[in-house]
């Protein structure tokens, strides 16, 4: 059983921080929409302080006034909470419950009310932007318990959930600052040729921080890359004799996409090692991770391609065309829609409705898409110049406003598949522009807005992009 864990006097340093800032932490001030929240200190190895003491001061006017007058999307304002939640305390689990037996002692339950909410809005949404091509989803259901014993990946859990509340004005703001500066006294110190290089947890820990990264910068724009290094650190580091552990193999396949969605905002080559041996490029029977697995990788290669600084050959164009169409032949029959539906013009839309069984379908075909808009912006193989030029080009701009919309409709049609919306503002980005029906354009643009709006990825800068594009005057 368990036993409780002994209440411990912590002090918890600011880095970076102004005192001004830091005296919102330690003098009580009610200025902040979460000011009475304690953030706890878990900087030290293997322990989650519990303090049995401590109780979660509600603020009824304050309560009230969320519920009644907040403006914040279900998913993250106080009313998506029952009431009941607001003023319940959490503890240790009675002595004579069996609930608290397992074959090992770890420090868990979680007994502070705002970590239990931090960890349960990552549970119940944030894990869903990782598990996308992993039947294990490990960010879901091994993560959260690594995390018990390891101080940094559980601060990068709620650095992660603390930003993404805050971004809708529904949790402190500067909290994901606090957990974020506790992660880096760790993972600051991690070197070329440390041995941190082969821990799982930080490697767990630098992803869910890349994505609290991705969540400050825009889809176009200049990002410092931090936590996107420290992954490509973790990644490109020799092997060793010994295979990859499930979740480091599950990081890497996120990691890989975060690389793609940061290579595709600033038009560079992927700086992720694409020779693992865990890779598999084939067309052989394999589930439907493997399968999505391997179309990430070809929109990996595809950008290199096309954002690399070397000569591009024909040849090289060709492979990359053959493999697409041999990925598409081969894949199963779970690749095919299981509904269809062209556009409702009485309803004024402009995308198709297509649904797919599960996230690692429609995730790997949105990167499928996507590669393919790429490759069809640098096909250089038909005339340069006369008719037939302008011929050559109309069908290939034809085809990749046709194969847009088909992005745009799976990511609207797949809601449960959250970061297919993600891929989508990233083939709107890139080719947008192409489309001269305003109507098109107002759709497009609502994808970067709806997706900014519902899951706060900052698509500012793009929508920018497309109106100076189209010629539109600034509003």
């Amino acid at each position: 059983m368990t036993q409780a864990i002994r209440q411990r006097t912590v002090v918890v340093r600011f880095v970076d921080e102004t005192p001004d800032i830091e005296s919102h932490y330690v003098s009580g001030s009610n200025t902040l929409l979460q000011g009475d929240y304690e953030e706890p200190d878990h900087s030290s190895e293997g322990t989650i302080e519990v303090n049995d003491a401590e109780s979660f001061e509600i603020i009824p006017d304050r309560i009230n006034n969320l519920i009644h007058d907040s403006p914040l999307p279900a998913s993250t304002s106080y009313d998506a909470l029952p009431r009941t939640e607001l003023y319940r305390e959490y503890g240790l689990i009675p002595h004579n419950s069996l609930l608290g037996l397992a074959s090992e002692s770890v420090s868990i339950p979680l007994t502070k009310p705002h970590e239990v909410r931090l960890m349960k809005y990552y549970l119940e949404y944030m894990c869903t932007w990782f598990d996308l091509c992993d039947c294990r989803s490990h960010f879901a259901n091994i993560v959260p318990y690594r995390a018990a014993n390891s101080p940094t990946l559980l601060n990068a859990i709620f650095a992660l959930s603390s930003r993404h509340l805050s971004l809708n004005g529904g949790y402190d703001p500067y909290a994901s600052d606090r957990y974020h500066q506790e992660c880096l006294k760790h993972l600051s110190t991690i070197s070329g040729d440390s041995t941190d290089l082969a821990n799982d947890d930080l490697l767990a820990a630098t992803i869910l921080l890349r994505t609290l990264e991705e969540l400050d910068v825009p889809l176009l724009g200049t990002d410092l890359e931090g936590h996107l290094l420290g992954i490509q650190l973790f990644m490109n580091t020799p092997n060793s004799t010994s295979p990859p552990s499930s979740l480091r193999q599950a990081s890497f396949w996120i990691g890989l996409r975060q690389e793609i969605t940061m290579s595709s905002a600033t038009q560079r080559p992927v700086k992720i090692k694409l020779d693992h041996a865990f890779i598999d490029r084939s067309f052989s029977p394999a589930d439907d991770d493997t399968w999505a697995n391997r179309i990430i990788v070809h929109c990996a290669e595809v950008m290199n391609y096309c954002f690399g600084n070397g000569d591009r050959s024909m040849a090289e164009y060709q492979a990359l065309v053959d493999y697409d169409q041999g990925w598409l032949r081969a894949r199963p029959v779970s690749w095919l829609p299981i509904a269809y539906s062209e556009p409702l013009e009485s309803h004024h839309e402009v995308f198709p409705s297509i649904l797919y069984v599960c996230h690692a379908v429609v995730i790997g075909i949105a990167h499928g898409i996507y590669a393919r808009l790429l490759l069809m912006c640098h096909d250089d193989r038909g005339p340069r110049v006369g008719p037939s030029a302008r011929i050559s080009r109309k069908r290939i701009d034809d085809n990749i406003r046709m194969q847009l919309r088909e992005l745009c409709g799976i990511a609207l049609s797949n809601v449960a598949t959250r970061p297919a919306m993600f891929t989508a503002c990233m083939g709107v980005t890139a080719c947008g522009d192409r489309f001269t029906d305003k109507r098109d354009q107002d759709a497009l643009l609502n994808v970067l807005i709806s997706t900014e709006t519902k899951h706060s990825w900052p698509t500012a800068a793009a929508q920018a992009h497309l109106k100076r594009a189209w010629g539109w005057e600034e509003t």
